[in-house]
């Protein structure tokens, strides 16, 4: 969530530091007016307020639910998108995500969140790891007779098929020990699973890795 919240703070924090430097230059060459005086206070709030809504987006989002809610998928995954803009802008990657109409389900919205962050977070690494140039992640929100289907897919180049039966394994990371537990996929599993009832599989499909959640 630190990590997280840094990568939001970096670019206002740039843009804030750049208007106080612009302050104390034109304090300094005496060029300072009502106008921009104006222009300072509203800029520098504005950066300021949207700093302080990330620390509450990413409190509420960590926060433990113990009561399932009906949500919509479509607004979940959303705000994720909107969460982690920046960091996955930062990493040239391009995100998108196919959807139509929206879809309810009974569930934790925080949970099913943290899921899709945490799958959305692991196709990055892969494409960073891997130096792909045009980083892709496509994520797509369906309903047939079957029941509801979303699936996020990348185009880092898939995983080997010597340990893809092994990636929901706890404990068992493809990243060195400081970039990973092997705890995040074996908790993505049991979060959908176990306490809401859908199937999370991963295969290999096109150029990557093509996680799927089924929801009946």
């Amino acid at each position: 969530m630190i990590s997280m919240i840094a990568h939001q703070w970096r670019q206002p924090l740039n843009t804030l530091s750049t208007l106080i430097q612009s302050l104390i230059l034109k304090y300094k060459i005496g060029k300072i007016d009502d106008e921009y005086i104006e222009y300072f206070d509203k800029s520098s709030k504005n950066l300021i307020q949207n700093m302080s809504q990330t620390i509450d987006d990413f409190r509420n989002f960590f926060k433990p639910e113990k009561q399932k809610t009906e949500f919509i998928l479509n607004e979940i995954i959303l705000n994720i998108l909107h969460m982690i803009d920046i960091p996955l802008k930062e990493s040239n990657i391009k995100v998108e995500f196919i959807h139509h109409d929206n879809l309810k389900i009974l569930g934790y919205p925080n949970e099913f969140g943290q899921v899709v962050l945490n799958i959305i977070n692991n196709a990055k690494d892969a494409i960073l790891e891997k130096n792909i140039k045009d980083g892709k992640i496509i994520i797509e929100l369906r309903k047939d007779e079957r029941g509801i289907f979303l699936t996020i897919g990348d185009n880092a180049g898939g995983i080997p098929s010597n340990i893809i039966d092994k990636i929901f394994d706890p404990y068992f990371s493809t990243k060195d020990e400081k970039n990973g537990t092997g705890l995040g996929l074996y908790m993505s599993k049991l979060i959908i699973e176990e306490h809401m009832d859908g199937v999370l599989k991963v295969s290999n499909k096109g150029k990557g890795a093509n996680f799927t959640i089924i929801f009946k």
